[in-house]
């Protein structure tokens, strides 16, 4: 059992109080609810299927998104749930409520990363929020 006290990937105990912000990659609307998204967002969610095709994580083809060899089901498939287009909501509106399309499509609610630690994007694993890295000094 890992000792989630000293765990070098997180704080489960933090990151279940702060809700996981480190894993709000998609956030496509200012506080306003304005989408924010045109001309950068693309690229962005580009660049995050790759880290995930590439750790394992997630299998993408012309027709196919996927488990990969994680075998863990993505929530969401934020090439659409972003889209500012009626496919878009419509698509959202086919998500159960409990999904934050604004999080990572590995990202649960309750629980936070799905992945194991060997199937995350490496930069998840390097990276550590000020409040972890202060409780876990």
């Amino acid at each position: 059992m890992t000792d989630y006290a000293t765990d070098e990937y997180g704080n489960p105990a933090i990151c279940h109080d702060c809700g996981g912000l480190c894993c709000a990659l998609y956030l496509a609307h200012d506080e306003n609810g304005e989408y924010i998204g045109e001309g950068w967002l693309p690229e962005y969610i580009d660049l995050w299927l790759e880290r995930f095709v590439a750790s394992g994580a997630l299998r993408i083809t012309q027709t196919v998104y996927a488990a990969g060899n994680a075998g863990v089901e993505p929530l969401h498939d934020p090439r659409l749930s972003h889209r500012p287009t009626p496919e878009g909501a419509a698509y959202r509106a086919t998500l159960p409520g409990w999904i934050d399309t604004r999080k990572c499509q590995f990202c649960h609610p309750e629980t936070g990363c799905l992945l194991p630690h060997e199937y995350r994007a490496p930069i998840c694993g390097e990276y550590h929020c000020e409040l972890w890295a202060v409780v876990s000094a």
